[in-house]
């Protein structure tokens, strides 16, 4: 295990192989400034309705893709067993990019596992997203039910079964 995870502005998924890398190495404290949130975006453009006055404009998907993605980060984190915050580490006048995601493991697992895959599953439906890098990672499959990974036991024993490079990072998908 390390103490501490640092990532920032790590590009699109490279947020989530960092955030996968310190959840299957038991990091106490993961800290993401994520950045450049595009593979969600297809899905959400794919899932927007013509009358949908919110996913209709670009920019707004975009905003929402950003959202979302950092929405179910948080999620997956706490179905992890970690106590998560989301906040803006910096005015938006110097960067639109100043989310910060927080994370701390807790040393008890609370007992919202299932309401926490509700969370998710509803998340994921409402907005058509059938795949997450982290979800991935996680081996948690967002189109039939996240009750794959039911207790904190069982995403540490799936985490850890799979291979971080030499660089404790996830390998490269191929």
């Amino acid at each position: 295990t390390f103490d501490i995870l640092v990532a920032l502005h790590a590009c699109d998924t490279a947020t989530d192989d960092a955030l996968y890398s310190g959840i299957a190495r038991g990091a106490n404290i993961i800290v993401v400034a994520p950045c450049c949130h595009k593979q969600l975006r297809p899905q959400l453009d794919a899932h927007a309705q013509p009358k949908d006055p919110i996913l209709r404009h670009g920019v707004y998907r975009e905003r929402i893709a950003e959202t979302v993605t950092d929405s179910l980060r948080a999620l997956l984190l706490e179905l992890a067993g970690y106590k998560v915050q989301v906040f803006e580490f910096i005015g938006g006048e110097h960067t639109s990019k100043n989310v910060m995601i927080t994370a701390v493991k807790m040393r008890r697992r609370i007992d919202s596992t299932q309401a926490i895959e509700k969370q998710i599953q509803s998340l994921a439906e409402h907005y058509g997203i059938r795949y997450q890098k982290l979800a991935q990672w996680m081996q948690i499959d967002l189109l039939e039910n996240v009750q794959k990974a039911k207790t904190d036991k069982d995403i540490s024993s799936k985490t850890s079964n799979r291979k971080l490079t030499r660089h404790r990072m996830p390998p490269r998908s191929r």
